[in-house]
């Protein structure tokens, strides 16, 4: 027997719970291995010293409240003040949601006019807004896509510029 499985076995010789033929073999490894012999002399002086310690006195009522604690089911506290907060929030969060989705909305639709896609007559007077004419990013095919150019090279004559 090695020093690391008569080590493992340290425990379960001390509390004699080996059988006898692998406790023969730990007895043996220890009368010959003096690090083992130092290593199961610690564990025994460790023994020693816990046995000596007063036992310590817990408080009267700790094994019932221990139980009815351990027989209660789980508190879903944790779970029920996260339900609380989701309900209180689910208003302002879906407004919130809503009041990003008009910003952003109104962002792109201004950069989609600036950019052309959408047709859009002057004024008549300055300081009138302009009216949306058409709306033609919703076109079957939107000019400056890859629909668009794929049709028009395909299409194309050779008479007029691409």
């Amino acid at each position: 027997m090695n020093c690391h499985h008569a080590q493992k076995k340290f425990s379960a010789y001390q509390d004699n719970e080996l059988e006898t033929h692998e406790r023969e073999q730990v007895t043996n490894h220890l009368l010959s291995c003096r690090s083992c012999q130092e290593t199961f002399a610690g564990i025994e002086r460790v023994w020693e010293v816990l046995g000596e310690l007063p036992e310590a006195q817990g408080d009267t009522f700790f094994y019932q409240r221990l139980r009815r604690r351990l027989n209660e089911p789980p508190n879903r506290r944790f779970l029920s003040v996260l339900e609380g907060l989701f309900q209180r929030l689910r208003v302002p969060v879906y407004t919130s949601i809503l009041f990003i989705g008009i910003l952003v909305g109104t962002y792109l639709g201004s950069f989609l006019t600036s950019d052309g896609l959408f047709l859009t007559s002057q004024a008549s007077h300055p300081g009138e807004m302009t009216d949306l004419i058409s709306l033609r990013a919703f076109d079957p095919l939107p000019p400056g896509t890859l629909g668009d150019g794929y049709v028009r090279l395909v299409s194309y004559t050779g008479e007029d510029p691409i």
